[in-house]
């Protein structure tokens, strides 16, 4: 299957003009036979999060009936990051539109990033569910941005079955340098497909990194600039990761008997 990360900029609660952004890029993947593509964290208002309190309620219905029409329009998967308005409050989320208009499945970010430079703690709820689906044979994990320094989330997704890894970001340009290391590493050790999208420009609260990516099972990446919107296109095939599987079984060699075993306690 043909698929791709979308490299995007965005302007902070400008959500019409995101979506046409959004529309743009998901039109030119699907001219280039692409069945699936995926959008950076919270696309649809920015990472911005005075922008999320503003707009995060009420934008989601306009937000949610143009993906679901441009998916539809397409005939593709389109797996957005989104500001979900929920009960319980706002999440950060990714949602996988499909190519009939339906919503295949919404994740909500379960490690939300609280550190110097930003806070998502004071807007957005955790998520509480690790979550995945099927297209067209093909198994999708979901995940966004900081979940990437969590590497259990991504074993738990290839232990359940999942050929690739969708990774929807925000991602620094101060800490781009860990970016590609980590992405690699959650591919490899999971010998599963990853691709990770990441936003790009200077809106919002810091400089985003781009260098959106594409990595096979056994760690070939293909990667974007840190600069320029685009697409990183790549073919996910459930036999290659079944073929490094056998190559070198280290799921099957995993010992879960002992890692609950803390030493020193």
């Amino acid at each position: 299957m043909k698929v791709a990360a979308v490299q995007m900029s965005g302007i902070p609660g400008d959500v019409q003009g995101n979506l046409e952004t959004i529309s743009a890029h998901a039109r030119a993947g699907a001219d280039i036979g692409c069945r699936l593509l995926l959008f950076p964290e919270i696309a649809d208002i920015g990472y911005d999060m005075a922008a999320v309190a503003l707009y995060g309620r009420s934008s989601w219905p306009r937000v949610r009936d143009h993906l679901l029409g441009l998916a539809a329009e397409c005939g593709v998967c389109l797996v957005c990051g989104v500001c979900l308005p929920g009960e319980d409050g706002l999440f950060n989320a990714l949602v996988a539109f499909g190519p009939r208009g339906e919503i295949l499945a919404e994740y909500r970010k379960v490690h939300l990033f609280q550190a110097g430079d930003a806070d998502e703690t004071g807007i957005f709820v955790p998520g509480r569910k690790i979550v995945s689906f099927d297209l067209e044979g093909v198994r999708f994990g979901l995940s966004v941005c900081y979940d990437l320094r969590f590497p259990e989330l991504f074993r738990a997704q290839a232990l359940g079955g999942c050929h690739a890894l969708l990774l929807a970001s925000a991602w620094p340009r101060a800490r781009i340098g860990v970016w590609q290391p980590l992405c690699v590493a959650r591919a490899v050790e999971n010998q599963c497909f990853l691709l990770g999208a990441n936003r790009v420009g200077e809106q919002g609260v810091f400089p985003f990194g781009g260098h959106s990516l594409f990595v096979t099972p056994t760690g070939d990446v293909d990667s974007a600039d840190g600069l320029r919107e685009g697409l990183i296109p790549g073919v996910v095939d459930p036999q290659a990761v079944l073929a490094a599987r056998r190559a070198i079984p280290s799921l099957n060699h995993r010992r879960p008997d002992l890692y609950a075993e803390v030493p020193g306690n």
